[in-house]
């Protein structure tokens, strides 16, 4: 025949996709389907995506999203809520983390019930990650008349959206390479094959993992690199407090000093 053989797991994953079915299903059959093909990337990737991505684990470009950041706050006489405030009102040691881009390091199911669970009001309040020690730590300064509550991002369920559209599309652009890359006639690609189809869709071309082959049959990837320890580690934490209280709170003061 001159098609390619459409059965197996590959072939479900077609119909499934054109058929809209739950994208927590259609990752779970793409981990069978890189247990067949023995591809640990594929497994990997689809596994991240339906369990979440780790704090410390690299997050595909396609999980972030932009939001505004907002705080709660108490006043003389009263309470602020949902006051927009810049990057730039964060301190500077906290600025890298904490700042209008959102990382989704959630899984997919958590993200659609996000979505459901907001359809009224369209939108979700996500805290940064070390934002209840950031948030005692810029009250403890005592320089301002009142005080936050609460940090968060309030991110558009649109954009939550625009996320599982994501997943779904790259999900539909590896089983196109597979399929274009599989033999005429073979159910399965290759392990080489799979991790070139991982590389190149959710990698990206200039983000390609090097990959060579081993004598058992198997393969070697590049150790990624090491990254900077994230603010609210301690040391950090307590570090900036030295040498940053001068400018810590000033746009946060004016946010909230006011009367009502």
């Amino acid at each position: 025949m001159g098609s390619k053989k459409r059965g197996g797991l590959m072939g479900q994953i077609e119909r499934d996709l054109l058929d809209e079915k739950p994208l927590d299903t259609l990752l779970r059959k793409l981990i069978l389907l890189g247990g067949n093909a023995g591809s640990p990337e594929l497994r990997e990737w689809a596994s991240r995506e339906l369990r979440g991505y780790g704090r410390d684990e690299e997050l595909p470009s396609y999980r972030t999203v932009t939001a505004p950041l907002q705080v709660d706050g108490a006043v003389p006489g009263g309470f602020v809520h949902h006051e927009t405030i810049g990057s730039m009102d964060i301190p500077d040691f906290a600025r890298d983390d904490i700042n209008e881009q959102v990382p989704l390091r959630m899984g997919v199911r958590e993200i659609r019930s996000m979505v459901e669970q907001h359809g009224d009001d369209r939108m979700v309040k996500l805290q940064p990650p070390g934002s209840a020690d950031l948030v005692t730590y810029i009250n403890g300064t005592r320089r301002m008349n009142g005080r936050i509550v609460a940090l968060y991002w309030s991110v558009s369920t649109i954009a939550i959206e625009g996320v599982l559209d994501q997943v779904r599309t790259r999900l539909a652009e590896l089983i196109a390479e597979l399929r274009s890359s599989t033999p005429v006639g073979e159910a399965l690609p290759t392990p080489a094959q799979a991790a070139n189809a991982v590389n190149l869709v959710i990698n990206g071309r200039g983000n390609r993992v090097s990959i060579a082959q081993a004598s058992n049959g198997g393969s070697i990837a590049s150790e990624p690199e090491s990254e900077t320890p994230r603010f609210w580690t301690t040391a950090r934490l307590i570090g900036a407090g030295v040498v940053g209280s001068a400018t810590i709170v000033a746009a946060v003061i004016a946010v909230l000093q006011f009367t009502l």
